[in-house]
C-alpha cells in the first residue's frame, strides 16, 4: 500500500501520516470543505515516453538473460567432472535484440513481469510532409477505451490551454482521446531530488521524521509535498516558494523543477519528475517583462539562443500545477503591477 513513500527499519510513521491526510481529504470532500479533484485535470497526469517504455522492456528481458544464464551455470557448475564453465560461450546475443526489435516492429508492448499488455504502442511514422511528420511525433494517445461512449476524456480541459493543441484531433471513436502537443510544449523527464531537498530543509522546511502530529493540524503550518510524498512542514510557505522559484532561476536547480501553493489545502507542491506538460514564459517582475527588445536583436542576430534567455532568468518553464499559481497576461499591455508572467505569443498555444 502506497509504496511510494519509504519505510525504514519498520517504522511506519510517514506511512501512517500520509493515510490520515488521505482520510481527512475525502472526509473534507464529503462535508464539501474542498472542492473534489478532477480526473481530467493535466497537473495530475503524466505522459509516457519512449524512454520510459523501452527501460522497462530492457528491464525485463535483461532480468530473463540473467536467470537464463544463472540456470546454465547450475546445471554445469552442479557436476563433479564438468570442465571449466565459459560462461560467455552461453550468453545468448539475440535475446535482448529480438524481444526489442518484435516489439517495436509489431507494436506490442508485453511484458509479463510488470503485467503490461499494450498493443499499437509504436506505429509506422508517416512520411508525406514535413508537418505531417512532425504531427506524428507530437501525437498523443490516451489509454481511455475509445469504444466508450463518455464525454469527460474528449473534452477540452482548461488545463490543456497551451499545452495541447484544441483543435487537431481525428474524427471519429477518436476524438478528443487523440491529441497533440502545442509548439513549444515540452515533456519533462526525471531530475534528481537531493537538491531540491537540500534547498528545502535550508528553507525553514521542517523534516517530517523530526515534527510532532500535532503539527499536520495545526493552520499555521502548511505540508511540503515532493513528488507526492509528504516530505515536511512550514511556517513560512511563501519564503519556500520564493527560494525555489529563485534558485531556479539562477540555474541552480533544473529549470523543469515546478512549485506551487494550495491556499485551501494549505500545501506547497514541488515536482520534478517526468512525464509532466510545461512550456514558457516571459518572467514579469514590478510590471515589467525582463526580457528587452535588444534581447531580441541579440537573437535574431545568432548571438545568443533560447536556453540562453532560460539560463539568465529571463523565461522559465512554468507546468499546469504552477500555471495555476501565476496571474500570467496575455498581451504585454495587460501587463500590471501583479503580472508574473506573460505569454510568449499567442499562435504558439496550437500545433
Amino acid at each position: 500500500m502506497i509504496c511510494h513513500i519509504p519505510c525504514h527499519d519498520g517504522n511506519f510513521k510517514m506511512k501512517a501520516i500520509f493515510l490520515g491526510l488521505m482520510t481527512r481529504r475525502l472526509i473534507q470532500a464529503e462535508l464539501g470543505e474542498c472542492d473534489l479533484d478532477d480526473r481530467d485535470f493535466y497537473g495530475n497526469k503524466r505522459l509516457e515516453l519512449a524512454g520510459s517504455l523501452l527501460s522497462l522492456l530492457f528491464e525485463d528481458v535483461f532480468k530473463r538473460f540473467n536467470s537464463e544464464l544463472k540456470r546454465v551455470a547450475d546445471n554445469s557448475l552442479g557436476k563433479t567432472l564438468a570442465a571449466p564453465l565459459d560462461i560467455v560461450k552461453h550468453m545468448r546475443q539475440d535475446l535482448i535484440t529480438n524481444a526489442i526489435s518484435n516489439a517495436l516492429s509489431t507494436g506490442n508492448w508485453i511484458i509479463k513481469r510488470f503485467r503490461m499488455e499494450r498493443h499499437g504502442v509504436t506505429q509506422v511514422l508517416s512520411r508525406l510532409s514535413y508537418i505531417s511528420a512532425l504531427g506524428m511525433m507530437t501525437r498523443i494517445n490516451s489509454t481511455f477505451e475509445k469504444t466508450r461512449k463518455v464525454s469527460g476524456p474528449r473534452s477540452l480541459q482548461p488545463s490543456q490551454w497551451g499545452m495541447l493543441c484544441p483543435s487537431d484531433t481525428p474524427e471519429g471513436e477518436a476524438c478528443g482521446l487523440v491529441k497533440n502537443l502545442a509548439l513549444i510544449s515540452h515533456i519533462t523527464t526525471d531530475s534528481d531530488e537531493r537538491p531540491v531537498l537540500r534547498l528545502l530543509f535550508n528553507s525553514g522546511v521542517e523534516d517530517l521524521q523530526n515534527m510532532h502530529f500535532s503539527h499536520i493540524n495545526n493552520p499555521n503550518y502548511h505540508q511540503v509535498f515532493l513528488n507526492g510524498l509528504l516530505v515536511g512542514t512550514t511556517l513560512d510557505p511563501a519564503r519556500v516558494v520564493r527560494a525555489v522559484r529563485t534558485v531556479r532561476r539562477s540555474g541552480l536547480l533544473s529549470e523543469f523543477v515546478s512549485v506551487s501553493r494550495s491556499l485551501p489545502l494549505r500545501a506547497v507542491y514541488i515536482a520534478s519528475d517526468g512525464g509532466r506538460l510545461c512550456r514558457p514564459y516571459l518572467i514579469v517582475e514590478d510590471g515589467k517583462v525582463l526580457l528587452q527588445p535588444h534581447h531580441i536583436q541579440e537573437l535574431k542576430e545568432g548571438q545568443r539562443i533560447f536556453e540562453d534567455f532560460v539560463d539568465d532568468g529571463l523565461i522559465e518553464y512554468l507546468d499546469v500545477n504552477e500555471m495555476n499559481d501565476a496571474n500570467i497576461a496575455v498581451y504585454e499591455t495587460d501587463v500590471n503591477a501583479k503580472t508574473t508572467h506573460l505569454e510568449v505569443i499567442l499562435n504558439t498555444c496550437g500545433s
